[in-house]
This record gives structure tokens, sequence and C-alpha cells, in this order.
């Protein structure tokens, strides 16, 4: 049985496995990946070869994915991936399935994998790169205290760069 990493209120945070996929693949959508700088995978194999990636780069200790699930069912909700792990400047992403919008998970797992980050990393600062018309993840960045700090061109957008600062557990 695996054991999740982390937890929130309603969700188990999970490192990513190979047998996660049978739950991402149908979630990633055309739709969902408007804002992403990426496409969906074309069949089950070209994601497994995404999944194969992900886990060289764990074990290569410069990325980390959680997998966000619904504490009370274990049904999947998204993905947060915690990139560059080895350099002052992680960067942050995730998703949410489509039919889970809307109902704070993003908030509460990033908030979350923030955290965990800002302990476990030495981070100068989180980038967090996100399409200038995705208001709700700009919104993420901005509780987490990040600032635009930079513009960029993707292929399907304009994105700005957010700068978040490393949370810092206040003392008594």
């Amino acid at each position: 049985m695996k054991r999740a990493l982390l937890h929130t209120a309603r969700l188990d945070l999970f490192v990513f496995q190979m047998d996660d996929l049978v739950d991402i693949y149908p979630c990633v959508t055309t739709t969902l990946t408007r804002y992403m700088a990426w496409e969906p995978a074309q069949n089950f194999a070209t994601q497994e070869k995404i999944g194969q990636q992900w886990l060289i780069a764990e074990t290569n200790h410069t990325d980390r994915h959680f997998v966000l699930r619904d504490k009370e069912n274990q049904r999947f909700i998204g993905l947060i991936g915690v990139h560059h792990l080895d350099t002052p400047t992680p960067e942050l992403g995730l998703w949410i399935r489509e039919d889970c919008h809307n109902q704070g998970f993003a908030k509460e797992a990033l908030f979350k994998v923030f955290k965990w980050a800002s302990l476990h990393l030495s981070a100068q600062y989180f980038l967090y790169p996100v399409a200038v018309d995705n208001q709700s993840s700009r919104k993420l960045a901005e509780f987490l205290g990040g600032t635009v700090a930079a513009h960029k061109t993707e292929k399907k957008y304009e994105a700005v760069i957010y700068h978040i600062p490393p949370y810092q557990i206040k003392a008594n």
C-alpha cells in the first residue's frame, strides 16, 4: 500500500509512481492544457514515456511530482511538480482535473507543497510561470506572496513569471 508523503485536510499527496498514469492520462485534455506550455500525450504509451522521465528526474533529485488524491476515496485530483530542485530557483507547476476545478484543491495542495519545498530546499525564491489570462493560477501565485518578475512568450500564450519567496515560519 502506498504511503502519502504529505497530507492536507482533504488530500493525500503521494510521490508519483507509474501506476498513477492510469488515473492521470484520461484527465489530461486539450482544454485542461490550454494554459500549459505542453500538450496532452497522444496515447498512453507516450504518457508512459513521460512518466519514465519523471521517475528519472526524481532519481536524479531534480524534480518531484506529487499526485493529489482525495483523502476519503483516493480519487485522483491532480499533480503538482517541483522542478529544478537542485537550483536556487526551483519552479512550481500544477494542474487539477477539470471536474475538480473551483473547489479549492489547488490552493490547499499547492500551499502544502510550497511549505514542504521551502523547508527541504535551499531556495532563494520559487519560479511560478503562468499564462497571463489564467487568473486562477495567478491568484495562487499571489496568495503565496509571489510578484511578477518577468514576461515570456510561449507557443500558445503570453506568460508572466512570478518570483515567490520561500515560506517563513513565524516565531512566537
